[in-house]
C-alpha cells in the first residue's frame, strides 16, 4: 500500500515537477547515499518503479525518494506515503520551511531572545526580499535572488 502511494505520487506530478524530482533525486543519491547515476539511467529506474516493472526497490532508493519529496514539499515524504499525493509549496510558510529546514540559526541569534515583534520583522524581511526579487521567468528570479544575496553578504566579506 505505501509503495503504491509513492508510485501514485510520482505519477501525479506535472512534467515540470517530475523533472525537478529527478534532478533533486539524483543530488540526494549522490550526496546523501554516495550513489553516482546518470540522469538518463535514473529516469529509466524511476519509470520502471512507477510502472511496477521491478519487483523490489532498495532501501537507499526508497529513502532517497522520501528525502526528495521532503525537498519538494513540507512533509512531502510523509504525505506521499500516507496519501499518495503531495502538494508543492503554495504559501509563504511552505517556502520558508522548505528553504530553511536544514539550516541552524546563525550564531549571533539566541532563540530565547526572539519575541513576537522580532518574528514579525523577520517575516517582513523575508517577504520583502522575495517580493523584490519576484519574476515569473526562472532565470531572472534566480539572478535577482543571487544579486540580493551577494549584496547582503558584502559586509560579511569585508569583515573577513
Amino acid at each position: 500500500m505505501y509503495i503504491e502511494n509513492i508510485r501514485k505520487t510520482i505519477k501525479a506530478m506535472t512534467d515540470e515537477q517530475y523533472v525537478d524530482f529527478l534532478n533533486k533525486l539524483r543530488k540526494n543519491l549522490k550526496y546523501k547515499f554516495s550513489i553516482e547515476i546518470k540522469l538518463s539511467q535514473l529516469k529509466i529506474q524511476v519509470e520502471n518503479f512507477v510502472e511496477n516493472k521491478i519487483e523490489k526497490i532498495s532501501i537507499k532508493y526508497l529513502e532517497a525518494y522520501l528525502f526528495t519529496f521532503d525537498d519538494l514539499a513540507v512533509q512531502g515524504g510523509l504525505k506521499a506515503i500516507l496519501h499518495g499525493e503531495m502538494t508543492v509549496a503554495r504559501t509563504w510558510r511552505d517556502l520558508l520551511m522548505i528553504s530553511t529546514q536544514d539550516q541552524p540559526l546563525p550564531k549571533g541569534i539566541k532563540i530565547d531572545l526572539i519575541d513576537d515583534v522580532l518574528i514579525k520583522d523577520i517575516k517582513s524581511l523575508f517577504m520583502n526580499v522575495l517580493k523584490y526579487c519576484a519574476n515569473e521567468n526562472k532565470e531572472i528570479l534566480q539572478h535577482n535572488i543571487h544579486a540580493v544575496n551577494n549584496f547582503l553578504t558584502i559586509q560579511k566579506d569585508l569583515d573577513e
